[in-house]
């Protein structure tokens, strides 16, 4: 299931980060004799956090390290801004660093999440955008634990078959953020203007409804409390346009 969760992130984020090239045609489209409309897709990266404290306390006690709650967090996305006012788009993002070796042994936790956005403008002094935004969306969480071999054997398989351990859940999560973005026209006409955004974006994910950590289909017990929600911060950059009839 991880892995079609990855997939379907990683097609989210080449379908709507494609507007980086294509934007004027983008924006071309969209324009729906509405007044000035437009669209952009760009790269996300920054940093997440999360409350590692119950989990870390269950690995300190059985003799593993640690686990930082602090993530560097890539992705994309991208939004069309119709009528000047209102965002509709998506994003996904992936988040690592939370990995620690002890000994032979190293655990590690992945973050994958993407969201359907909506927000709204509500300051545009020129070519800035400042705006709300409300993200729906799911999210999986990995947590591992692998044994650094050098080289093994196919005995030493069949001995100890259990030399990996991987646990997963799913869970829907919420991101509340507010965004800005602006654009540096380098193309511009009568009626469309196109060139390169950057952008800061910041926000809190929630997830409302947990999750239950499982081991291929079978459901683990007694679990420490380890969600998606937590804050995050991340740069923009990538391309856009604007046009009007």
């Amino acid at each position: 299931m991880y892995r079609k969760f990855k997939l379907t992130i990683a097609l989210t984020i080449f379908i709507i980060g494609g507007a980086v090239f294509p934007a004027p045609a983008l924006c071309q489209a969209i324009t729906l004799n509405i007044g000035e409309s437009g669209g952009m897709g760009y790269s996300m990266f920054g940093s997440s956090f999360l409350n590692m404290k119950d989990f870390n306390s269950r690995l300190e006690n059985n003799g593993y390290i640690p686990l930082s709650g602090i993530f560097f967090s890539v992705g994309g996305g991208g939004h069309a801004i119709i009528n000047k006012k209102w965002i509709i788009g998506g994003e996904g993002h992936s988040l690592l660093g939370g990995n620690e070796t002890n000994g032979n042994y190293t655990n590690s936790v992945i973050v994958s999440y993407g969201f359907f956005d909506l927000g709204y403008i509500i300051l545009n002094p020129g070519e800035l955008r400042l705006y709300p935004l409300i993200g729906f969306g799911a999210g999986e969480m990995k947590f591992s634990i692998s044994e650094d071999l050098s080289s093994i054997s196919f005995d030493q398989i069949l001995d100890s078959p259990g030399i990996n351990s991987e646990i997963s859940k799913s869970e829907l999560v919420l991101n509340l953020a507010l965004g800005a973005d602006y654009l540096i026209s380098f193309a511009k006409t009568e009626n469309e203007r196109g060139g390169l955004v950057f952008g800061l974006r910041a926000g809190y994910c929630v997830s409302p409804i947990k999750g239950h950590w499982k081991m291929g289909d079978v459901e683990i017990t007694g679990t420490p409390d380890l969600g998606f929600s937590g804050p995050y911060i991340r740069l923009m950059i990538g391309g856009g346009g604007f046009a009007k009839e």
